[in-house]
C-alpha cells in the first residue's frame, strides 16, 4: 500500500476517526407515494461509501408526532377577555428495523437493500389540521461500530387510514 492511503488510513480510522462518521451515503426510495395503515410499507435502503469501515447494520427508524394545541377565552374581570392557549407535542410512536446485519463496505460500495414492513398498529395516520397533525416521519440509518452512525435526510411518510 503506498504511504498516501497508509497515512490517510491511520487518520480515518485511529483517534481523529472515531468523532466522525464514515465518508457514505444513506437514502431511502419508498415503492408508492402513500401508504395505508394496512398495507406493508415496501422500498429500499441505499448504502454507497467512498472509504472502507465495517457496518453493524443498516436499518430503518420509523417515528410518529402527534400535535395538539387547544386555546379558551377567559373573563378577566373588567370587561376583558384574554386568550389562553395550551399545546402539547408528544411522540407517540419510535421504531428500528434491521434490513440488512454485519458486513463490510469498501471503498466504491454501493447496495440497495430491500424492505417490507408491516406498520405499527394503533397509531392514527397523518392528519394535518388547524389544532392538530400526526406527523410519520423515517429515515434509513447505517449503525457503525465505535464511530458515529450514518443517517440519511428524515423524510415524512404519508399514511391513511
Amino acid at each position: 500500500m503506498e504511504l498516501a492511503k497508509i497515512i490517510n488510513r491511520v487518520y480515518t480510522m485511529g483517534l481523529f476517526g472515531k468523532f466522525k462518521a464514515p465518508k457514505a451515503t444513506v437514502s431511502v426510495t419508498l415503492d408508492k407515494g402513500e401508504y395505508s395503515l394496512r398495507d406493508p410499507l415496501a422500498g429500499k435502503i441505499n448504502v454507497s461509501a467512498a472509504e472502507d469501515f465495517d457496518i453493524d447494520e443498516v436499518r430503518l427508524e420509523i417515528w410518529v408526532n402527534e400535535f395538539t394545541r387547544a386555546s379558551e377565552s377567559q373573563d378577566v374581570g373588567g370587561g376583558s377577555r384574554r386568550t389562553v392557549t395550551a399545546q402539547q407535542d408528544n411522540t407517540i410512536h419510535k421504531g428500528k428495523t434491521t434490513v440488512a446485519g454485519r458486513m463490510h463496505a469498501s471503498s466504491g460500495f454501493n447496495q440497495d437493500f430491500p424492505f417490507s414492513i408491516n406498520l405499527p398498529p394503533g397509531i392514527p395516520p397523518t392528519y394535518r389540521g388547524r389544532n392538530a397533525n400526526n406527523s410519520w416521519k423515517m429515515k434509513g440509518v447505517v449503525a457503525v461500530k465505535g464511530r458515529p452512525d450514518i443517517t440519511g435526510h428524515d423524510m415524512e411518510l404519508q399514511t391513511n387510514p
